[in-house]
């Protein structure tokens, strides 16, 4: 492969002479006033020393008057006219600059042509595999295969889906860390990922905040429904005793603790000094809320409860879990820890696919793009669950991808249940049979090429303004005032005017002047750079694959056949091995 050349940057020459030219003319402009009034004085004190005493002494004082007045009209004007040259000069060097950016972007982009012409020459040289993806936007369901397999399966996946945008929530049920490879990749990209671990040895998280009484009790009764084999038909009921004792949970979050301990006040296991962690209002209210007849004919059942939210109390506390509100998030990921035992993990799987399904109930999976819900490890929820499940997601606009390990149960019930069908490997005769006679056995598919592209897009924007202004006004007022009164006397024998009174004269002079410079400077560029690469690797098979159920037992790890019902072409093989993207 060609390795790559980073594209030009432009330069921009700094205006730093003509920044200290404005400088300095601003500031004779603001001392103009003050120098013609210095000016004035001195002409007056010239002349003065001409007429009393001798012209050739007022030779001196002519002189610094002669000094001041340069510096008063003459310093500006020659300041103005080196500012507009230095600006002359920086813009000619702003547009050689330019060109020479502009010769350096023709020189990249033809090196980068000829990147891509080899990289296509390459490609073209051996046969490419066609990427494959099912047609359908709803629902997609994956059976067989290894935790190897699905760990690639979900980073071929969900690399795709997140590249393109999309939001993705991964609920891993297996104890087998098959997202772990997908998280730690768009954690290198640094794509915002959140990942909750249950239970999490760092933090003591309640799975129930956030949840309303009613929701806490349909969550526990469906879950230990989903866990019991014997599987009870009266869930409604559990679900209603949990609901009013976790409405009586009132002094604190309700948490497995907390539950198990109410479950106990309602058994009369507890006194009034051992509640711990429950209120004295609480254990009044727990105690009132069934009579003893009542309590009597639901005891089967409260002891039911109390022996599955014991097992949950131990994995779990009081911490909320990360909210999933974020629209920001690319990567929400939920898993099981593998240390958890048997009837304790078969308890919390059902619990986090109840969590879950509140939530995409909620309409609280939100974002830009398109949404995706994975659940891998789906075999052990129970199909009139994952039924609902699938109804939630469609009326949610919400993508949903089922991981099964096994063909048997209750997933043969759901398979074409979906859109899209994906088998890998199934080792169990049964379940090879089941897979190849719902493929159809008249298919010959043939493997024999991979793809993997690769393109390079660059853009590069450069902007710079440069504004100067120049204002200046003068106003100049002059005027006199005078008034005079005269009066008149008429007296007995004659009458004569004669002035009295009051006469008054006044003048008045006023000039102001004003001026302002204005200057500035902005530059901008952006560079934007996306990589594609395109490279091909022939895996080329010499040999034909029949949908027989030895096929299906025999396929690689990461192998798959995809029967979709909108694809022309279906079945399809395909290979989801990270590796060949790499060779």
């Amino acid at each position: 492969m060609v390795e790559e050349t980073q594209p030009p940057l432009p330069t921009i020459p700094v205006p730093a002479a003509l920044a200290k030219l404005e400088g300095r003319r601003e500031r004779a402009l603001r001392s103009g006033p003050r120098l013609s009034s210095v000016v004035l004085a001195a002409a007056l004190g010239t002349g003065v020393t001409a007429v009393t005493t001798s012209p050739l002494l007022a030779l001196a004082p002519g002189a610094l008057t002669a000094g001041l007045a340069w510096w008063r009209w003459g310093r500006p004007a020659q300041l103005r006219r080196s500012t507009r040259r230095e600006h002359q000069l920086w813009a000619a060097a702003c547009a050689e600059s330019l060109q020479r950016f502009e010769d350096d972007v023709r020189v990249w982009e033809h090196e980068l042509g000829e990147q891509e012409r080899i990289g296509k020459s390459r490609a073209t040289s051996v046969a490419p595999w066609v990427p494959v993806a099912p047609s359908t936007k709803e629902r997609v369901d994956l059976y067989g295969g290894s935790a190897t397999g699905w760990r690639a399966t979900l980073l071929a996946m969900g690399s795709s889906l997140m590249s393109a945008g999309a939001r993705l929530t991964v609920v891993d049920l297996t104890q087998d860390g098959v997202a772990e490879p997908l998280r730690r990749m768009a954690e290198s990209f640094g794509a915002p990922i959140r990942t909750t671990t249950v239970p999490d040895e760092q933090r003591a998280l309640n799975l129930l905040a956030d949840l309303s009484a009613e929701e806490i009790g349909v969550v526990v009764a469906e879950s230990l429904y989903g866990a019991d084999s014997g599987k009870d038909d009266s869930r409604d009921v559990d679900a209603t005793l949990v609901q009013h004792l976790a409405e009586c949970l009132t002094d604190g979050p309700v948490t497995f603790g907390r539950l198990h301990l109410a479950l106990q006040v309602a058994l009369r296991q507890l006194g009034p000094d051992d509640r711990r962690e429950l209120s004295r209002p609480e254990y009044s209210a727990i105690t009132d809320f069934l009579s003893e007849a009542a309590r009597r004919t639901a005891e089967p059942r409260l002891f039911r409860l109390a022996a599955g939210v014991k097992r949950l109390a131990g994995s779990g506390g009081s911490e909320p879990v990360d909210s999933w509100t974020d629209e920001g998030i690319s990567l929400r990921l939920m898993q099981m820890s593998d240390r958890e035992p048997q009837l304790t993990a078969a308890l919390l799987r059902q619990v986090i696919f109840q969590v879950v399904a509140c939530h995409v109930q909620r309409g609280e999976l939100t974002g830009n793009g398109e949404r995706v819900v994975l659940i891998a490890g789906a075999d052990g929820i129970p199909r009139a669950d994952l039924e609902r499940f699938d109804g939630l997601c469609r009326r949610n606009n919400l993508r949903l991808v089922l991981l099964f390990s096994h063909l048997r149960d209750d997933a043969v019930d759901l398979l074409g249940g979906g859109d899209a069908v994906v088998f890998m490997r199934l080792g169990n005769a049964k379940e090879a049979e089941q897979a190849a006679t719902f493929i159809g056995r008249q298919h010959r598919l043939v493997a024999s090429q991979f793809t993997y592209s690769r393109g390079t897009s660059t853009s590069v924007g450069t902007s710079d303004n440069t504004t100067r202004g120049n204002s200046s006004s003068t106003a100049e007022s002059a005027g006199v005032q005078s008034s005079d009164s005269r009066q008149t006397t008429f007296g007995l024998l004659f009458s004569r005017r004669h002035r009295s009174g009051s006469k008054s004269t006044g003048e008045q002079y006023s000039v102001s002047t004003t001026g302002g410079t204005s200057w500035s400077e902005s530059v901008s560029t952006s560079t934007q750079q996306g990589t594609n690469e395109s490279t091909s690797v022939g895996h080329q098979r010499t040999y034909e694959y029949a949908v027989e159920p030895t096929v299906l037992q025999g396929l690689s790890p990461t192998a798959f056949i995809m029967v979709d019902p909108r694809d022309p072409a279906s079945p399809r093989l395909g290979d989801c091995d990270p590796r060949l993207g790499r060779e």
